[in-house]
């Protein structure tokens, strides 16, 4: 993959060639946008161009700077990724990682860690599974502040990329300040972010931001069908899903993803059919799932894509054979979202997608999860009920009995 293949981002990217070919990089850079628009591609990419031997400028991607860079095994560039205690993930197919061939022993943080880095080593658009408690810690940041006071082994100059450097603790901030203030020549350091606001206002003024938007629908589909070889009709499909992150689009062709959408359908079912016994069960399964593996709010963006696809059914009205699928982004599961859409009116999915966002948002702030989708699969329940019940009712009161007020 070579720089100027980076998917999109085309202004970003000519701004910071420019820069390297006319030696006017900043210190500290910020890339910030959605998770999975290709943050850390673009710094991967930047850190090539910076040590490529052919350059600097563009790089060739063939010299020994560039292959051992986008394989996250050069003694120049360092990889700082979040980490916690929790097992490592598994290993991407892509190329292996030098410091994980030898982890350092009963060191299962540092062991997450590289397991998270060789996942970025075979594909920089991946989607890391970062859980709450993955971190940077202050230690983190001062190991890298003295590999950053070393002069470069083989390169021009070193490259620090932080990822996800929102996820810094309020000690290891205040370290990396330091280094931003006082920077070493020789060292670079990129950020990438998806929440800026959390980062401090004393690191953000030091550090240039770059401003990577979300990506058009039709370059995610390119990218799908020319680089990872999905055929024409599923690239469509997952680019409509994704939201303009091809990491999502990526995630979404895994088992894991299928999986994840099978459960978030499953929980559309249970709000509306199944009996109460049946829902509670559902709901521990998936909290009891979510302390192993953190995708609870993965299936409530499934959830979401659906409630917006009964809206649109919900919306046309009567079936159609062609009709909306184009525009579901499930439209394997036209039918039973037909049979659901029509018990609905607007204004029950109106409010199922308020209770959906609420529940990720008490989610995002550390709420107890299985409480939490407790009540949103209640509310769900209720507010679909609710219709039905008061149109019941009005359908059996008298015609001069005025109709039941909330």
């Amino acid at each position: 993959m070579a720089f100027d293949q980076i998917i999109g981002h085309h202004r970003q990217r000519q701004k910071l060639m420019d820069a390297v070919k006319q030696n006017r990089l900043a210190h500290g850079y910020l890339f910030c946008g959605p998770p999975g628009v290709g943050a850390e591609a673009l710094a991967i990419e930047l850190a090539c161009a910076v040590n490529c031997e052919s350059g600097p400028g563009e790089p060739c991607g063939q010299c020994r700077h560039c292959r051992r860079i986008r394989a996250l095994q050069h003694p120049d560039v360092h990889l700082l990724v979040p980490a916690s205690s929790a097992p490592p993930p598994e290993r991407s197919a892509g190329p292996p990682s030098r410091s994980r061939e030898s982890p350092a022993r009963g060191n299962a943080r540092e062991e997450r860690r590289q397991g998270l880095s060789s996942l970025l080593a075979g594909d920089p658009y991946v989607a890391l599974p970062l859980g709450k408690n993955d971190i940077l810690s202050v230690d983190d940041i001062r190991s890298l502040r003295r590999d950053a006071s070393v002069k470069p082994y083989e390169g021009r100059k070193k490259v620090a990329i932080i990822v996800s450097a929102d996820r810094m603790n309020t000690a290891a901030a205040n370290a990396l300040l330091k280094t931003l203030e006082e920077p070493p020549g020789n060292l670079m350091l990129v950020l990438t972010a998806t929440r800026s606001r959390l980062l401090l206002p004393t690191i953000l003024s030091r550090c240039q931001p770059v401003s990577l938007p979300r990506l058009p629908e039709a370059e995610v589909k390119a990218a799908l069908t020319g680089r990872y070889d999905v055929e024409p009709d599923e690239a469509a499909l997952l680019a409509r899903r994704s939201e303009g992150r091809l990491a999502e689009a990526l995630s979404a062709m895994s088992e894991g993803g299928l999986r994840l959408r099978e459960e978030a359908f499953a929980l559309l079912e249970c709000t509306h059919d199944a009996p109460p016994l049946r829902l509670f069960e559902q709901v521990e399964s998936l909290a009891a799932a979510h302390r192993e593996e953190p995708a609870v709010e993965q299936i409530l963006d499934h959830l979401l894509e659906l409630y917006r696809d009964l809206f649109i059914l919900s919306a046309a009205g009567e079936p159609s054979a062609t009709g909306e699928s184009s525009t579901l982004s499930s439209p394997e599961r036209q039918i039973p979202l037909q049979a659901l859409a029509s018990g609905m009116n607007v204004l029950d999915i109106e409010r199922g997608i308020a209770a959906i966002e609420e529940a990720r948002r008490s989610i995002a702030l550390n709420a107890h999860v299985q409480l939490a989708l407790l009540v949103l699969v209640l509310r769900l329940r209720l507010n679909r009920g609710s219709t039905g019940s008061r149109e019941t009712h009005s359908r059996a009161a008298p015609s001069h009995t005025p109709p039941a007020t909330d």
